[in-house]
């Protein structure tokens, strides 16, 4: 059994903005299953309620020119240990990176001192995990003080797996906030922290951490590459032999045909009827004949580039002469915002479209629908897509990330979905008019279906292989 500290700026359900929060739910939780000590560590942000179990306050940290009061709130959940970091001054406000004017400007200075905050818990009151699990840029510095401000402490030799959940987001802060590191200036050099003459969090998670883990083999390989490296494909490629990507599971207690609270029937592969009284509901509540035949496309979706919507965009016309039916749901850039609905009213008799997100309504759609487009730029891991093989509804996909590597193209006689390589309008068509033939012969699209439900992508085989680079981090550290 490990102790393990699982570290993160979001958490489900507790603050959420992407997929970050559910994977590191869900990981937790699997963990636990199998036998270890998982401490999740998160700032204690304004909207979240929780029944404490412990509260060690006040406490006082030096930082940033002046004396910051803070507390440490103690729970329960899912048999962690729950740790949050109450600091009112950078943490009681509405959004978690943000507001509606942007990101907040003293980022940096919030996430500094989470981390120092977190490391002075365990040095003085949580004791020393066998390992840090750190996620994507607000934990970046971990590694770092570690080996700087506490490298007197026996907790600096604890190692640190850093989880990458998009290299896009990088954390960079203008240069002249280095002073907020409290570090020697020979920390930000090229070789270290400086960034194009920015403070990178990410770089200092990468440079510094025993272990790094891509959320998918196929994202290890591309962000390593000019294309996806986001700029630090150099550093990447200097840790490659440190680099183990790690696909993320799905909460089978949350996404699961056969006991999801959502659907106006459950369903499994052994029989399809929900499947299909669940279509039946999706049409009828979109004011279209339930009975109607045609092929159900579906999207749930951040309406932003890096998702292929301009890709959509792009092939639209050529879509709806196809002959689906066309349900989104999504909220994002008022550009594409606008598209959707422009779309919805060019073609009423074939789209329906939902601009926001909606839990329930979500659910809905992976289950009425048939098939499921996911044409992303990049796509790190992705989770919509192992929700649609789960609940039989059959993934078109570009073979990019955890994209490639959990969809399998049909050739006739395996497979459970169907790819395209090229970001390409004409691409993404060839791709949806295999899908589209194949769902004109029943028997072929029974066996698809079969193939993608019986897919495994529980938590648990994530889990096991967390627990093996755990080990090969301690060891790295002895």
């Amino acid at each position: 059994m490990l102790k393990i500290a699982l570290v993160s700026s979001e958490a489900a359900p507790f603050a959420k903005v992407g997929g970050l929060a559910d994977a590191v739910s869900g990981l937790g939780k699997e963990l636990v299953k199998l036998g270890n000590e998982v401490i999740l560590v998160m700032p204690f942000y304004k909207k979240i309620s929780l029944l404490p179990t412990g509260l060690i306050s006040p406490l006082r940290l030096t930082f940033a020119g002046r004396q910051i009061t803070y507390s440490i709130i103690e729970g329960i959940f899912e048999g962690m240990k729950l740790v949050l970091i109450d600091a009112p001054h950078y943490f009681q406000r509405f959004g978690i990176y943000g507001d509606s004017s942007g990101g907040y400007a003293d980022n940096d200075e919030r996430f500094i001192f989470f981390t120092r905050a977190t490391l002075e818990y365990f040095k003085r009151k949580g004791g020393i995990p066998d390992v840090f699990h750190c996620n994507d840029w607000p934990t970046g510095l971990f590694p770092l003080f570690l080996q700087t401000h506490f490298f007197h402490d026996a907790l600096s030799k604890t190692p640190v797996l850093f989880a990458i959940h998009n290299i896009a987001y990088q954390g960079n802060f203008a240069g002249n906030r280095f002073g907020l590191m409290e570090l020697g200036q020979e920390y930000f050099t090229s070789e270290n922290l400086e960034f194009f003459g920015a403070l990178s969090f990410l770089k200092s998670g990468l440079l510094y951490s025993d272990i790094l883990t891509p959320v998918s083999p196929r994202y290890a390989q591309e962000i390593q590459t000019d294309e996806f490296g986001h700029r630090m494909q150099g550093v990447l490629r200097k840790r490659k032999d440190r680099i183990f990507g790690v696909l993320n599971g799905i909460d089978e207690q949350v996404w699961n045909p056969e006991i999801d609270s959502h659907l106006v029937r459950n369903y499994s592969f052994k029989d399809l009827s929900g499947k299909q009284q669940c279509r039946r509901k999706l049409l009828k509540d979109a004011g279209f004949d339930p009975e109607d035949q045609r092929p159900v496309l579906a999207m749930i979706s951040r309406l932003a580039l890096q998702k292929g919507i301009d890709l959509v965009e792009a092939a639209s016309q050529r879509l709806l002469d196809s002959k689906v039916l066309f349900f989104a749901l999504g909220t994002g850039g008022a550009r594409y915002e606008k598209f959707f609905r422009d779309l919805q009213a060019s073609r009423p008799d074939q789209v329906h479209i939902r601009i926001g997100f909606d839990e329930a309504y979500a659910h809905e759609l992976e289950a009425g629908a048939d098939m499921f487009l996911m044409p992303s730029r990049y796509e790190p891991c992705g989770l919509n897509q192992m929700y649609s093989l789960k609940y039989g509804t059959v993934p078109i996909v570009r073979a990019t990330g955890g994209l490639d590597d959990t969809v399998q193209n049909w050739d006739g006689e395996k497979g459970n979905g169907f790819k395209f390589d090229a970001y390409r309008a004409d691409a993404l068509m060839e791709a949806v008019d295999r899908a589209l033939g194949a769902f004109q012969e029943k028997s072929t699209w029974q066996k698809i279906i079969a193939n993608g439900m019986s897919s495994n992508f529980s938590w648990r085989n994530s889990a096991i292989q967390y627990m093996s680079l755990y080990d090969q981090a301690i060891q790295l550290k002895s």
